[in-house]
């Protein structure tokens, strides 16, 4: 089944989770705003059936955490964004879950469930929403 994209929907079946203490980046990285972006650490994306990348664009991503421009440590090359904007558009969204993302008639998102558990199930856990505190350089 699919669920609409939306951020009370998303962060019920995939809850926000930052670590508190000490520094962990993200698995998975979403902004919810006019541009969704929905950006993926490429270990989670090596352990995610393929069959939910097949015919996607991904477009490498660096993600800067550090806290000026010398902070090399926390700064990471591994990062895609899925483009979003490439999935079909569904007469009705009871359709069987062949793509992570699909649009219905009004050109609303929605995200499979299948996909999630398969996020899951790849150790996706370390979930960020919004901003990359502290400088949001992306």
């Amino acid at each position: 089944m699919y669920i609409e994209f939306n951020k009370n929907n998303i962060s019920t079946v995939l809850p926000e989770n930052r670590a508190n203490m000490v520094f962990v980046n993200p698995d998975l990285f979403i902004i919810f705003n006019e541009r969704i972006r929905f950006v993926l650490w490429e270990e989670i994306l090596n352990k995610l059936n393929k069959k939910w990348l097949k015919d996607i664009d991904l477009w490498g991503t660096d993600f800067d955490f550090g806290k000026d421009l010398d902070d090399d440590e926390k700064r990471f090359h591994d990062y895609h964004t899925i483009e979003l904007l490439e999935f079909p558009e569904v007469e009705t969204i009871d359709t069987p879950e062949n793509n992570a993302f699909i649009y219905d008639k009004n050109r609303t998102l929605y995200i499979s469930e299948d996909f999630i558990n398969d996020l899951k199930k790849a150790d996706c856990i370390d979930i960020w929403y919004d901003t990359t505190a502290p400088f949001g350089r992306y």
